[in-house]
């Protein structure tokens, strides 16, 4: 049969929730999708599907309750595992009547990075491999430590500065 479905059909009434749900396997038309998914089927609304192509642990909930994205073995509430540049995407949409805005924040390799896809896949913020511990510190009073874990003023840095040329002991 190309259209397996089991209804949950409500028949409850009053102030008693009433919504029909579904679970679905697969599209009924010809060259539709392979899919599992979960349907509401009274708000004609499908917050669930799983593709059937998806890979392995694509999404995996241990029984600590860690979620793995791409793992079997999620060690933190939320581990995100990929072959090249595990990121994650924040995105808004503009549909609330705010400017449309992308952000990515990902590592691999060479970085851990925060990119700007909307002004064009800029990185105004890195973070090498090795960086050392305190490399750049911001207190809860808003000072700035650069090489010191401790800042005693807006910006403090530990060691030899280059400003506009000059090399300069602070």
């Amino acid at each position: 049969e190309n259209a397996l479905r089991i209804k949950f059909e409500d028949t409850s009434t009053g102030a008693f929730p009433g919504g029909d749900w579904q679970l679905t396997i697969n599209d009924l038309d010809s060259g539709g999708q392979d899919r599992f998914s979960i349907e509401n089927t009274t708000l004609g609304r499908v917050p669930f599907t799983v593709a059937g192509s998806a890979p392995n642990n694509t999404l995996y909930l241990d029984s600590t309750g860690n979620v793995g994205l791409g793992t079997a073995v999620p060690v933190l509430d939320l581990s995100l595992r990929a072959t090249d540049t595990p990121a994650i995407r924040l995105e808004q949409s503009g549909a609330g009547g705010f400017t449309p805005q992308t952000w990515d924040i990902g590592a691999n390799e060479a970085s851990f990075f925060v990119r700007d896809v909307t002004a064009g896949s800029r990185l105004p913020f890195r973070i090498l491999p090795g960086a050392p511990s305190n490399s750049l510190r911001i207190q809860g009073n808003g000072n700035i430590g650069i090489g010191t874990d401790v800042p005693q003023a807006k910006l403090h840095v530990a060691g030899d500065a280059y400003v506009a040329g000059t090399l300069t002991q602070l």
